[in-house]
């Protein structure tokens, strides 16, 4: 087999599908390991050459959704920022899509909230009272007929992907890929809107795409295939959450394009034998190895699953036998020579030393993908803000602490500024908040986190 051969193969049925004349949209299977996002560069790079004038003539794009805003990053900087390509992640594409449809989104938003005041109403009448249950939705339908009155107030609906989203004009990140679905799906100037501005839309890990929105984007597709292509990348067995397209790559329509990256460049020969064995009852796809992989050695140790069992000391004596099988030290240093895959997320959690804060949140949560994916309310905040500050004051980066109060605090934001008397002495009352705030850490002491949420809130210094 020549591999180069199978990567302009492969790469040629993609690009012919990229045709402004004559669109054809296509399912690119992708397994681990495949070289996908050199190929989508390569061949994006060969649509910029040959269509980028007549793109910027007519005033259109190419849209490229990502998972995480690393991939995106990177395909920008392969791509060397041309603006002819957008790529996002799959909030930030859907934000700006309805960004503009203000008075809809605040329709939308009305008549969501009375459809779940209504439901939240009528069992609050069939459960019983006095219980936490009965109080808690008590305290939701006051909550949300609350954001019905404050809907009146609101001229312009805001949306931050990757920060806080806490005012009563901001949208969560939920509701951003609910109003897009809908839209998307209702509205055929929105479908217009889409197919006009970007003639081509791929999405990368289309399998962990939200179902709403494929779906959507599957409809427009049929309804515009003349002038659309769209073009999903994907594995459907490195799915991470469950609320994707199940039989994504199972259902493809017949006039669409199945080109298929079956060489895994990565592993050796026997861990891709492994890989098929294991995927074999799935979907029937197999990869291959290329010609300079090696053999490699796969051993599988079976052990009981009883959740009572010490894991880690299990993990030592497998790694022990490890290094007597392979005459090789270094596999008795799990925490620094040994690559240990970790598949589920409790796994994570316990192994990361946050299980504590994980499992309450994961257990009660109507949104354990928020909570999975980092964009559940308050996540954001924890990452983005929290974190980065608590590090600076760690490390007596007073520059670093300055800039992230300056950024994200209201006692600094440019309305408060604006509006106040004397701005030197806000200023002075930012400082004096932070100096607060440093007080926790104190003679080496180690605060909790519950105890720096409740100084940021009293001290009012970012919004919780």
């Amino acid at each position: 087999m020549n591999v180069s051969d199978t990567f302009v193969n492969v790469d040629d049925e993609i690009f012919s599908c990229l045709n402004l004349d004559c669109p054809k949209s296509f399912f690119l299977f992708a397994g681990a390991g495949s070289g996908k996002t050199r190929s989508l560069v390569e061949v994006l790079k060969r649509f910029q050459e040959e269509n980028i004038h007549r793109l910027r003539l007519n005033g259109q794009k190419v849209a490229i959704i990502t998972y995480t805003n690393a991939a995106s990053d990177e395909i920008k900087r392969r791509l060397e920022f041309d603006s002819t390509f957008v790529i996002s992640t799959i909030h930030s594409f859907a934000w700006e899509l309805i960004r503009p449809f203000q008075k809809d989104i605040n329709e939308w938003i009305r008549h969501d909230t009375q459809n779940e005041i209504t439901e939240l109403e009528e069992k609050q009448s069939k459960g019983r009272t006095g219980t936490k249950a009965a109080s808690d939705r008590a305290a939701k339908i006051e909550l949300k007929k609350k954001r019905l009155m404050d809907l009146d107030k609101i001229i312009k609906f805001t949306y931050n992907p990757i920060g806080i989203n806490s005012g009563r004009d901001s949208l969560n990140h939920a509701e951003v890929i609910k109003i897009s679905s809908n839209f998307l799906s209702t509205k055929p100037l929105m479908q217009q809107i889409l197919v006009k501005k970007y003639p081509i839309l791929l999405i990368d890990e289309s399998q962990d795409t939200k179902k709403e929105l494929v779906e959507a984007f599957f409809a427009i597709q049929e309804k515009f295939s003349n002038i659309f292509s769209l073009g999903l990348f994907g594995d459907t067995m490195q799915r991470i959450y469950m609320d994707g397209k199940l039989d994504l790559g199972l259902n493809i329509p017949d006039t669409w394009a199945k080109p298929a990256k079956e060489i895994n460049y990565r592993c050796p020969k026997r861990v891709i034998t492994l890989i098929n064995k294991i995927r074999s009852d799935s979907d029937g796809q197999e990869q291959k190895p290329s010609d300079k992989n090696e053999d490699g050695i796969v051993r599988l140790f079976i052990v009981d699953s009883d959740s009572r069992l010490d894991k880690q000391a299990i993990e030592k004596n497998i790694a022990k036998q490890m290094s007597d099988f392979t005459s090789d030290d270094s596999w008795r240093a799990l925490d620094s020579e040994v690559k240990i895959l970790t598949l589920e997320h409790h796994m994570a959690a316990r192994r990361g030393g946050f299980i504590d804060f994980f499992e309450p949140l994961y257990k009660s949560s109507s949104d354990s993908t928020g909570l999975l994916d980092g964009t559940m309310y308050g996540i954001p905040f924890l990452l983005h803000q929290l974190l980065p500050l608590v590090k600076a004051i760690q490390r007596g980066d007073e520059f670093g602490v300055a800039q992230i109060v300056k950024k994200y605090s209201p006692l600094l934001d440019k309305k408060t500024l604006k509006g106040c008397k004397n701005p030197i002495e806000q200023i002075r009352k930012a400082n004096a908040a932070v100096e607060s705030l440093y007080s926790l850490w104190k003679n080496e002491a180690e605060p909790s986190l519950l105890e720096i949420l409740r100084k940021i809130t009293e001290l009012k210094l970012f919004p919780l």
